[in-house]
């Protein structure tokens, strides 16, 4: 039976390097809404590997102590936000059938940024070890049968570039499961372009009254660490030092706001990634140009600018991640 105590009522299950850090942080700043630390427990996604094992999460108790800060009192919604939940096969209903009422938000974003932006990711913490993301993406098959996998145990479902993006899929999946009045998909385009419009569109959502909020930093940008050393000894150090390091990078996780903000930035330089090749850029586009049309239509929603490309290259800002926004416009991503 599961303790008594708060429970998580919302969930923001994907997509990856989407824009969801940043929403996240945005609604854990507001004052009627309790937020888990870390962001991503990925306690629901027993299909990965390593879902709930990351942090140390084996039993529905030690999962709500994530939330046993929230008061009934002042918040009105208590979330997490594990992006592999949307890729999951199994997540979204074990998440129903814990809590049935329970509202789920989806920001998805081109595709190809998505797969791009991921493998970026891994590579950062030390769980890819092919740096260029072309070879990393022809090694899918291979690593889906267990061969040239990195060292870091439990990240096959994380290096299928191919299905982290496929959203199509993972929307009619969610769908099948989740009525219409407890699901909200949103665009990281109009994440982008309205900030402030898209969060308020959220706590209409969500129920919750608004803050006024219009201030949106930029979060969670493409970034490299200051040291290759630093970061080896940060995310893969020596076994010996192993526990110790995994309790600091719990503690680091656990933070919020600007003190989490300031170790990155004390760590880690914000560092463009390079665009893609044109013609392999163009591969990827005819991969992903069937999915993108069933999101199309499921979503009844025109995305034809992702199927003519018409969206920047991949690139050094990494935009997955709202910039500044003043009076709900942004000044920047035009």
């Amino acid at each position: 039976m599961a303790a008594a105590g708060p429970h998580p009522d919302f969930f923001i299950i994907g997509a990856p390097k989407g824009g969801t850090t940043a929403l996240a942080h945005y609604l854990s700043e507001h004052p009627r809404i309790f937020f888990s630390a870390p962001k991503e427990p990925h306690f629901w996604d027993e299909d990965h590997e390593n879902g709930r094992t990351i942090h140390g999460l084996s039993t529905v108790d030690q999962y709500l102590r994530l939330f046993a800060g929230a008061d009934p009192d002042q918040h009105l919604a208590i979330g997490e936000g594990s992006t592999s939940y949307l890729q999951s096969r199994v997540a979204v209903q074990a998440i129903r059938d814990f809590n049935p009422d329970a509202r789920f938000l989806v920001m998805l974003r081109h595709p190809i940024e998505v797969a791009y932006g991921e493998h970026g990711e891994l590579v950062r913490h030390y769980h890819e070890d092919v740096t260029d993301f072309e070879e990393a993406w022809r090694l899918q098959e291979q690593r889906a049968a267990g061969h040239c996998l990195p060292r870091t145990p439990g990240i096959v479902q994380q290096l299928q570039y191919r299905d982290v993006a496929r959203f199509g899929e993972q929307l009619e999946r969610l769908f099948d499961v989740v009525p219409e009045s407890q699901r909200l998909v949103m665009l990281f385009d109009d994440f982008v372009a309205d900030t402030r419009g898209t969060y308020q569109q959220v706590l209409e959502f969500l129920n919750i009254p608004d803050d006024g909020r219009t201030d949106f930093p930029k979060l969670n940008q493409a970034r490299a660490y200051r040291s290759g050393w630093l970061g080896r000894m940060y995310h893969a150090p020596p076994a010996i030092i192993e526990r110790p390091m995994r309790v600091l990078r719990s503690k680091v996780m656990a933070n919020s706001g600007r003190m989490k903000q300031f170790v990155k930035d004390m760590v880690s330089v914000k560092k463009p990634r390079r665009n893609l090749r044109p013609e392999f850029r163009a591969e990827l586009l005819d991969v992903f140009r069937e999915d993108i049309l069933r999101t199309a239509q499921l979503l009844d929603r025109d995305l034809g600018h992702w199927i003519t490309d018409d969206s920047p290259q991949v690139k050094s800002s990494d935009r997955s991640a709202a910039p500044v926004s003043v009076a709900g416009r942004n000044e920047g991503h035009r």
